[in-house]
């Protein structure tokens, strides 16, 4: 296969930057469809609070009686607001949300009726259950007591009448599933960098092409040529008449329309970690080629590379001076 093909093989291979963003988009919404279908899942499989005695539970009360609430907090900027509340058989703990103290209104009145009324039907509740912390398990020996009438709840005593945990209304398992969703963030972000890598590089391929016009056969012919020089690691040809790179979508630059290069030294605390070589082209414009990491074989390769260009382009200005580029402004075309 003679360096054409080769290289022709080398520009289709962009097409692997678009497999890999289309697994990685495939691969976030797998995963989001699986956290989607075990958030539905705990939706539907809502456990009776009274046989509950761990947090993070969806759970489920069907209220007959309830207090007035006896503690508020604060949660990220929102007001919750404690209750007792009574099955048939026993008391909870439950931080009831608007909407769910609305739904007990009834309830509400028929607790604190001192009238014979007939009893309204039960409500029933859901929310995840949390560890009942000191604070309110304080809070609440208070309340029970005072609403006794005598010292009924301790410390010691609390879990046989409360339990461990209480139900939080202003929660169900969709309500944190942007954090469960975070296994997904990962492919997204893969997919975006990989997408907008692939779409970038075909259009700069495309337009590049264009500019051509009738020289891009020209190009290909000379990859062919024995005076063509391939420096793989650059991803860089340098054939008779053209400086042709592939490091970030096709670019080709006729030697004629080249008036200045210059290395570049990139580096980090101190260190070289990447040279690049810029080249001026008679617009002004300069473009960043043959990026290598700074290893010892790389930099051996890029002086290689750079002296290639000097004898490639022995009229060019070569290096950054002040000089150079005061002269390379009178080489611009107006």
């Amino acid at each position: 296969m003679g360096n054409k093909e080769e290289f022709l093989k080398k520009l289709k291979k962009v097409k692997i930057l678009l497999f890999v963003g289309l697994f990685f988009v495939l691969s976030g919404i797998i995963s989001g469809v699986i956290v989607f279908v075990n958030k539905n899942k705990e939706m539907n499989d809502i456990k009776p609070l009274e046989d509950v005695t761990k947090a993070d539970v969806y759970a489920s009360v069907d209220v007959a009686l309830m207090t007035d609430c006896f503690a508020t907090n604060d949660y990220a900027g929102i007001e919750h607001k404690t209750y007792f509340v009574w099955d048939d058989d026993f008391v909870y703990i439950v931080d009831l949300n608007d909407k769910n103290r609305e739904a007990l209104n009834a309830i509400y009145d028929y607790s604190y009726s001192d009238d014979e009324r007939e009893e309204p039907e039960k409500v029933t509740i859901k929310g995840m259950t949390k560890t009942i912390p000191s604070d309110l398990k304080k809070l609440a020996i208070s309340a029970y007591n005072k609403l006794s009438g005598e010292t009924l709840l301790t410390s010691s005593n609390f879990s046989e009448y409360l339990g461990v945990v209480y139900l939080d209304t202003f929660e169900t398992p969709m309500t944190n599933i942007m954090t469960d969703l975070i296994v997904v963030y990962p492919s997204i972000i893969f997919a975006v960098i990989f997408l907008i890598i692939y779409f970038r590089q075909t259009y700069v391929t495309k337009k590049c092409i264009e500019k051509l016009e009738g020289k891009w056969e020209s190009v290909l012919n000379e990859m062919d040529s024995s005076d063509t020089f391939y420096f793989k690691k650059a991803k860089l040809y340098l054939t008779k008449n053209y400086l042709v790179s592939y490091q970030a979508g096709l670019e080709v630059y006729d030697y004629n329309d080249i008036v200045w290069i210059y290395p570049h030294e990139y580096r980090y605390n101190g260190s070289l970690s990447q040279k690049s070589i810029f080249v001026v082209t008679k617009n002004s414009k300069a473009h960043k080629l043959a990026t290598v990491s700074a290893s010892k074989k790389n930099l051996v390769m890029f002086d290689e590379l750079y002296n290639t260009f000097l004898n490639r382009m022995p009229n060019v200005l070569s290096g950054y001076t002040k000089e150079n580029k005061e002269k390379a402004k009178e080489l611009y075309q107006k």
